[in-house]
C-alpha cells in the first residue's frame, strides 16, 4: 500500500517512566510509523524531557501541549488534529506494541480494503501475562452497546477521514470513551478488520488507572448511558447500571454504601451475570490493585 503513512499518537498524563517505554515499543516496529505524537494535557517537565530524549530518532518524535479539554480523548483529539498521516495509530502511555503490530495492521487493511483494523490484547502486570480481550469479526453494534468487545486507545488503527466522520473521541468522557467512540462508529455502519495476534500489551498498574473502581467511573457510566440510552435495549441500560453499581459497591468506603450498591446491583442483574461474576473471580483476583 504505496499510501500507508501512519501517525503514532499518544496521549500522557505524568507517567514518564511508562511513557518511555511505549516510545520504545513503537520505535521498535518492524513498520516504523511515519511520525509520533506525544499529547500531553499537563506540561510534565519530565514526559517532556523523555520526548526530548528522542530527538534522535529515526522518525520525528514531537511533544504537544493540549490546552483544549483536559483528559485521553482530547489528547487524541489534538494528535489527531495535528497529525500528517493519512492512518491514526493511537497507543495510551502505559501500554505497548509488540514489533509486528504495525505491519500486520497495514496486511489486514490491504488484504480487506477496511478503513480499521482492531488488534487483539495481551495484559501484564510485573511478571503476570494472560490474554486479554479478543475482538470478534463483524459484531454489530447492539452487541457494543454494554459491553467493550475488544477495543481500547491502544489497539486500532483507522483512516482519518474514518475517524473525522464519526468526530473523534468525545472529550466529555474521561472513562469509557473507548466504548463511545467504537459504540457510535458502529452505530455509523462502519466495518473493521480484526488482527488475530495479541500484539497490543495492556499494563495493569497503580499509576492512576481510570479502570480502578471508583466514583469517577461510576459517573462515566451513568454519563455514557445517559448519552446513548435512546439507542440501547433496555437489557443493555441494565447490564450498565449493574456495572455502576458494582463499581460503586467495590469504591465505597461503608457498610451501609456497600450493602445500598449490592441491593442496586441485584436488581439490575440476570442469572448470567450471576454466573459471569463467579466465573470470573479468579481473573479480577489475579489482576486486582495491591
Amino acid at each position: 500500500m504505496a499510501d500507508f503513512t501512519v501517525s503514532c499518537i499518544i496521549p500522557t498524563h505524568g507517567r514518564p517512566d511508562f511513557l518511555r517505554e511505549a516510545l520504545d515499543s513503537v520505535l521498535s516496529q518492524t513498520l516504523l510509523p511515519d511520525e509520533i505524537l506525544v499529547v500531553s494535557d499537563d506540561g510534565n517537565e519530565e514526559s517532556a524531557a523523555v520526548v526530548a530524549s528522542f530527538s534522535g530518532a529515526a522518525i520525528p518524535v514531537s511533544y504537544i501541549r493540549n490546552e483544549e479539554r483536559p483528559g485521553a480523548s482530547g489528547s487524541r483529539n489534538v494528535g489527531a488534529a495535528q497529525a500528517t498521516g493519512e492512518w491514526l495509530a493511537f497507543l495510551d502511555d502505559d501500554d505497548l506494541w509488540l514489533p509486528g503490530y504495525l505491519l500486520h495492521s497495514r496486511e489486514r487493511i490491504e488484504e480487506s480494503g477496511k478503513e480499521c483494523v482492531v488488534t487483539w490484547l495481551e495484559m501484564f502486570r510485573d511478571g503476570l501475562r494472560a490474554p486479554g480481550l479478543e475482538i470478534r469479526p463483524n459484531v454489530p453494534a447492539s452487541d457494543a452497546a454494554s459491553r467493550n468487545p475488544g477495543i481500547t486507545g491502544s489497539n486500532f488503527v483507522i483512516h482519518r477521514d474514518a475517524f473525522a466522520a464519526i468526530g473523534g473521541f468525545d472529550g466529555n468522557f474521561r472513562v469509557m470513551n473507548d466504548l463511545d467512540f467504537f459504540y457510535r462508529y458502529l452505530l455509523a455502519g462502519r466495518s473493521y478488520e480484526v488482527n488475530a495476534r495479541p500484539e497490543v500489551l495492556q499494563r495493569k498498574h497503580s499509576s492512576g488507572q481510570l479502570t480502578r473502581a471508583t466514583e469517577m467511573r461510576a459517573a462515566g457510566i451513568d454519563k455514557y448511558i445517559l448519552k446513548h440510552r435512546g439507542t440501547m435495549r433496555a437489557r443493555d441500560v441494565r447490564q450498565l447500571k449493574l456495572a455502576a453499581h458494582r463499581t460503586r459497591y467495590h469504591a465505597a468506603d461503608s457498610a451501609g454504601g456497600k450493602i445500598k450498591h449490592l441491593l442496586l446491583g441485584a436488581a439490575n442483574a440476570s442469572p448470567s451475570n450471576v454466573v459471569e461474576s463467579l466465573a470470573n473471580w479468579k481473573k479480577r483476583k489475579l489482576w486486582r490493585e495491591k
